[in-house]
Order: structure tokens, then sequence, then C-alpha cells
């Protein structure tokens, strides 16, 4: 760990070169006047993109860090004709000064409502925010929505954004991590476009299904104050944010603060578990849950500083700090199945709490327009405690009764670099390296006493390298990933190489065809590989498994999109293959059944998709509608499953003048992994707000039109020794209520631009679970 640390001060302090660049402005006027949210877009000679962005409310615009060159200027709005500057042998910084653009005849303004602000690159989307669709938005996230990317689903109520793509959604506001808090809090008409990763490079990590990365100006003085608050009326339910960030000259300072809070009487459960015994007789038991408490809290901080020096090099550190606590209290009736009368009154009290500050250090290194360095270093400590409580008493009298109470702290440093250069004239190859050291230490007390120490690492190298022939596009990579974890006398370690490839070919402005494949390699969760055994019920215990190995993933999609005018169409088809997954297992040992996890044989998933959007129609009104079906088979050591689930998503969102309606409903779309079926979520959404400048209010509704008591997440095991159907219940979201508002202002603001591009954070806390 010494030797990494002292090799990255010494490339830190060897990084001495730096190539001018320079930048272009102007302001885009008509018959004198400014106009607003013009589309600007930079490009080389033979119409690659170079840069782009939108003019501000005086019509001025921007575009900075250029290299010496030749490029052409295109500029074009909704209700006005297109507009070229060719701009030769750039070399010095230059003001176009006014940019005269002509008003359409009105009859052709809603044919062409803008240039396409969708711009397709070997590795990633350009989205160019239309004008429409910033004057409909109050933050970064409305205008996410609004846009309506291929595959993506915006929830304004939970404040999600999820993808059909396998993984996590990963957030960025100019090349730097961001919570989807500080999404909200970016003004609509800061931003210059959106980058969008639907196939993320390897630098981005293993589990990323899509990237989304706001490029916006850069504040040199000023700042802005922002506050984001959804509440229901009767109390319950709140999401409080705040957000504020100040300017001067190379510096800016940076903090942030999000609150969630939960506070439910109306949790339960209903399950039915039958236990099959060796002698070959049978129990069913069943669970008949009484309304209870579910409660939960969180709270995320962070306070940032960076210091930009022109296009030379820039530094950022951020400190952050999670807490996390909840409680849930399930209450219930137990009694068999053959005898409802043979009763017993259950009560199964958790909880929980989580600490976690991490230090995040970048640094960024711009030699050029084509090369840039980045090296980036997070630490980060997690506090958990988790206590369980579980009784079964009868006429008074105790039964049974379970105390667990488990205390962890763990420990882990990441340290990554990247160095990335232009080849040739649009060809760009990646290099980086990676290494994660992580201990975790859990006291387990009550009903089982044990105490696990346990270390885990790895060090990934990798290459990509991304290029372009004409139409088609191509991203060949390789890495190369070693693992290696120990507790006590059980330890392994692996080297595996892993390849990529991802393929486009564009036939036309409007179609285009994508095939991407990839091997990744998961690793053991760090709790599943403890080896301490914890009590559920007098019937059943809970085991982890140090002997785990790690997982073999191949996956892959062939994708197909059309876009032209108002429609926007796309057919996914996708296939993963698991070798030897971590999956679920139950024991039988005398009388007492044992949950565990293994190596089992296989996994597959095959998943069609087919996506419909429309709009904006009259800029007031967009449709989307997702549809496909989910296909798994899943084989274990002793037991074969197949299930399939199709699915459904509509959206509807419309816009007149300052108000904005919005309808979201889906069904099921479920899961299926081991021997468990997990009940996706069944809903609809109901939102109407007003927007005044920078404030906007409004109203959320989540299933209004359900049952009092409708909402319920189900699941189903088909375990051969204990099949089970669980079910758990929470009253406050049907006929769910939320009132919104959100509201920013900015001041004294002037503009430049830098983006960090690495995400690294710790969030797994090692501690082996403890309920059912």
């Amino acid at each position: 760990m010494k030797r990494n640390v002292i090799f990255l001060l010494a490339m830190l302090t060897s990084i001495l070169m730096y190539a001018d660049t320079f930048q272009v402005k102007g302001r885009i006027v008509s018959n004198k006047q400014p106009v607003e949210f013009a589309t600007i877009i930079l490009q080389t000679k033979d119409s690659v993109f170079v840069n782009g962005g939108i003019s501000d409310q005086h019509g001025r615009f921007k575009l900075e860090n250029l290299a010496a060159g030749n490029y052409r200027l295109a500029v074009s709005s909704m209700g006005y004709g297109p507009k070229k500057i060719e701009l030769s042998t750039l070399s010095k910084n230059v003001d176009l000064g006014d940019i005269e653009i002509n008003v359409l005849a009105l009859e052709l303004e809603e044919v062409k409502i803008t240039a396409s602000h969708v711009i397709n690159q070997a590795d990633k989307k350009l989205i160019l925010p239309t004008a429409y669709a910033i004057k409909a938005s109050t933050n970064g996230l409305e205008l996410l929505q609004q846009l309506k990317l291929s595959r993506l689903r915006v929830d304004p109520m939970r404040n999600t954004i999820t993808s059909s793509n396998e993984g996590e959604v990963q957030l960025r506001i100019n090349g730097a991590v961001a919570e989807i808090q500080e999404i909200r809090a970016i003004h609509p008409d800061d931003i210059q476009r959106i980058e969008y990763h639907e196939e993320p490079s390897m630098r981005y990590g293993r589990n990323v299904a899509v990237v989304i990365d706001y490029i916006t100006k850069r504040h040199s003085s000023g700042g802005y104050i922002g506050v984001d608050t959804q509440n229901r009326p009767e109390g319950g339910f709140g999401n409080n944010g705040l957000n504020a960030k100040l300017n001067h000259k190379k510096s800016e300072v940076a903090l942030n603060y999000w609150g969630m809070y939960r506070d439910f009487d109306g949790y339960w459960r209903k399950n039915s578990e039958t236990f099959n015994f060796a002698d070959g007789t049978s129990y069913t038991r069943k669970e008949s849950g009484i309304p209870n408490i579910m409660r939960e809290n969180h709270h995320k901080g962070s306070l940032s500083y960076n210091f930009l020096e022109g296009k030379k090099w820039f530094f950022n550190t951020t400190l952050r700090f999670f807490y996390d606590d909840g409680q849930m209290d399930s209450k219930s009736l137990l009694y068999p199945a053959s005898d409802i009368s043979n009763t017993v009154n259950m009560l199964d009290k958790t909880n929980y709490s989580s600490r976690s500050p991490s230090l995040d250090l970048y640094f960024q290194r711009n030699y050029d327009n084509r090369r840039t360095l980045i090296l980036n270093a997070v630490g980060t400590y997690i506090n958990s405690s988790n206590h369980r409580a579980y009784s079964e008493e009868k006429e008074g009298q105790q039964t049974a009764s379970i105390l667990s109470t488990i205390y962890g702290d763990k420990y882990s440093l990441i340290t990554e670099g990247i160095y990335e250069f232009g080849v040739a004239q649009k060809d760009k190859l990646s290099l980086g390296v990676k290494s994660i050291y992580s201990y975790s230490k859990n006291d387990y007390n009550g009903t089982t006493e044990a105490v696990t120490n346990m270390r885990e690492g790895s060090a990934t190298a990798y290459a990509e390298y991304m290029g372009c022939l004409g139409r088609f596009h191509y991203t060949l990579g390789t890495q190369a990933f070693y693992s290696w974890f120990s507790q006590k006398e059980n330890s392994y370690s692996r080297l595996v190489f892993l390849p990529r490839v991802k393929l486009d070919y564009k036939f036309n402005d409007h179609t285009f065809l994508r095939f991407s494949s990839r091997l990744r390699y998961d690793t053991p969760n760090l709790s599943d590989l403890s080896d301490v055994e914890q009590q559920i019920d007098a019937l059943q215990i809970r085991r982890g498994n140090p002997t785990l190995k790690n997982v073999h993933v191949f996956s892959n999609r062939l994708y197909m999109e059309y876009r032209k005018g108002l429609f926007t169409g796309n057919i996914s088809l996708f296939y993963q293959y698991q070798n030897n997954p971590i999956m679920e297992s139950t024991l039988r040992e005398n009388a007492v059944f044992v949950r565990t996890i293994q190596n089992q044989n296989s996994w597959q998933k095959f998943n069609p998709e087919v996506e419909l959007k429309f709009g904006p129609i009259k800029n007031c009104l967009n449709l989307s509608l997702t549809t496909g079906m989910n296909a798994f088979d899943s084989r274990g050591l002793d037991y074969h499953h197949t299930y399939k689930n199709w699915y459904y998503e509509f959206e509807l969102l419309a816009m007149y003048k300052n108000l904005t309606a919005q309808f979201q409903v889906q069904n099921h779309k479920n899961d299926f992994y081991g021997e468990t079926l997990t009940m996706g979520e069944s809903y609809h959404l109901l939102a109407l707000s007003y927007k005044y400048k920078n404030l906007n209010i409004g109203v959320m509704a989540l299933n209004p039109f359900a049952g009092k008591d409708s909402y319920n997440r189900p699941t189903e095991s088909f375990n051969k020794f204990t099949p089970s159907k669980n079910t758990w219940y929470l009253r406050e979201s049907s006929r769910l209520y939320v009132v919104s508002l959100s509201w920013n202002v900015s001041f004294g603001r002037k503009f430049k631009s830098v983006q960090k591009r690495l995400n690294n954070q710790d969030t797994n806390s090692g501690a082996l679970k403890s309920g059912k």
C-alpha cells in the first residue's frame, strides 16, 4: 500500500507538460434581439462533434478548451433557420460577436422543431437539451424526464433513475460522481449537454448499467442555493434536501445535505411456510400479521473543495458522511395450517444503524485536448449495528426466544489511475489500474457468540481501444483482474482476464445497430463469506459460507434504435449466462433447516424488450410505452427451475404554459434467482406541478385508485424442503399523497468548465444479516 502511495505522489510531481487551448464565444440574435436556448455545435470539417451547448438568456455562449485546428460552427433554434460558420485555422481566442439567425415562416415551425439534439458517438450519446425541455423544467432531474432518453425511467416520488440494462445507474456532474439530490439542484439553463453512456467503458466499473453525465458551466464567481422538499401533509413521509455552492476565482466550495424519513404504522406480513422433514412428515405454518411499525431515517452530507488551474490541472477533495437508522416490528399470529386454534403470538423486532465517513481525493491533468491523466484515492470507514429480538409466546408463556446483536467495523482504501489519449484523428485509447483493500471485523452477540476478521482485496489493469471506420464504430478491451480473500484458515486468490467488445453501425442519421458482449467476474459479498451461524427461528438457521468462489458472468446485447421527428423506437435482445452463480441452498440437518448460499451450476436470463416514444406533440405532450418479457433458467446443485414474466410500463407527460402533469403505470416486473421468485412493484402515479421562475410547487399521488390495503410485495420459494409464500404489506403506500416544493437561486455567475471522471466508493458493511 505504501508503494502505491509513493508511486501516485511521484506521478503527481512529474507532470509538467501543458498545451495551449482556445475559446470561441459569441451572441445569437434575430433582428438584433437575443435568442435564448439556441443550440450551438462545434464540429470538425468532416462533421465530427467537438463541443456544444446552448445560449443563455442574453443569447451568449462560450466554447472552451479547444485545440488549434479547422472547425465548423452550426447554430439552430426552434422557429429559426440554421446557420453555419467556418472557423479556419483556429489558433487564438475568437469572439464572433452577434450571429444573426432568421425567423422561419410560421408553417414550418412544427416541421423543423430543432436540429437533431441527439448526437451518436462511439462511446456515448450527446444530448443537447431543447428549448421546450429547458422551459418545462426546474432542475436537472425534471430535464432528464422531459428528454425521454432511451431505456431510462425517472420516478419523481422515489427520487430514482433506473435503466432497463443490468446494473446501477451512475450519475455524474462534469465527470464527478453525484447524488440524485445534486442533480435536482442544477439549473436547467446551466446544462450545456448530457453525455449518456448506454454501454459504459470499463473505467466506470463492473456493474454499471448506464452513466448519465451532466456537463454544466463552471462558476468562476458567485454561487447558488437550492431547497428541495417532498412531504406527506399528515406526516410519516419526507424527502428534504439543501444544496449550496460558492465560487471565488479558481476555488469552489460546495455543501450538500439530503434527509429522508419514513414513519409508518401500517406494516405487516403474511407468510405460509412448509417444512418437509427427512422422515417423510411435513409441517405447514402460517403467519397472519397485525399492522405495526416501520421507520427509516437516512442522512447524507458532503463538503467539497476544488481548485482549477486554467486548463492545466484540477484538484478536488470531498468529505462525505452517511447515517442510516431504522426499525421494523412484525407482530403476528403463528399457527399450524391443520389447527388454527393452536396459535402463538410472535414478535420480531429489528433495529439497525450505520455511520460512514469517507474522504475522496481527485487529481486531473490535461496535457491537451486529446490526452488526460486522472488519479483518485478514496478512504472509507463503516460502523454498523444490528439488533434483533424474536419471541414466540402462548398463554403468557414464552416458547421461543432469539436475541442477536451485531457490531461491525470496516475500513477500505480504493486507489485508481487512468490515462487516455487520442490515436489518429477519431480513435482513443484508455489505460487504467485500480486497487481495492478492505478489512472487516464483526462482533456477534446474543444467541450466537462469534467474532470474524475478514480481509479482501483486488487489483485490476485494463486497456480499451475505441475506433471508427466510416459508419462503423468499435470498442475492444480487456481487463486483468486479481482478487483475494482471507478469514482464519479460509482463503482464495484468482487471476482472470475479462474481454469486452462493442460494435456499432450507423445506417443513416436515424438508425443504428449495436452489439455488445463482455465477460464479468463477480466476487462474493463480504457478508456472505462469514463463517457464522445466525438463528432465524426455532426451525431455521442462516449460515455463511467462506468457501464461496468467484462467478463468471457472460452478457450479450443486440440493440437497434430508430429516431426520426417526434418518434423514437428501439428493440433490445439481452442474454446473460452465469457460471457457478452464488445462489441460495437449503439443507436439512436433523430437525433444523439451514439456509445458506453455495456456488450452484448455472443461471440464465433472456430479455427481449421494445420501447416506443412519441413527442413532444405540439410541444406539450410526450407518450412512452415499454413492454418486454423476462425468461429465467436457474440450475442448482439439486434443483432446476424456469420462469417467465411479461411486463409493461406506460408514461404520459403533458405541459401547458406553467403547468405540468404526469401519469405513470407499470405492472409487476418480476425476478427469479436461485429458488426464489421476487415480485416487482406494481403501481400507478399521478403528479401535477406549477412552475414560476425558479420555484416549483406540486402534488403527487402514489396508487390513488388502489384499495386501502392493496400495496404489497410478494416473494415465493420453490425449495423442495421449505417451500413458502411470503408477502409484506404497507398501508401508507396505497393512496399516498405528497406535496413537493423546489426552489433555487443563483447569484454573480461567470463560467468555466472542467470534468472529474472517476467514481469510487464503498457501501458494503460486510455483516451477515440476521432476520428473515
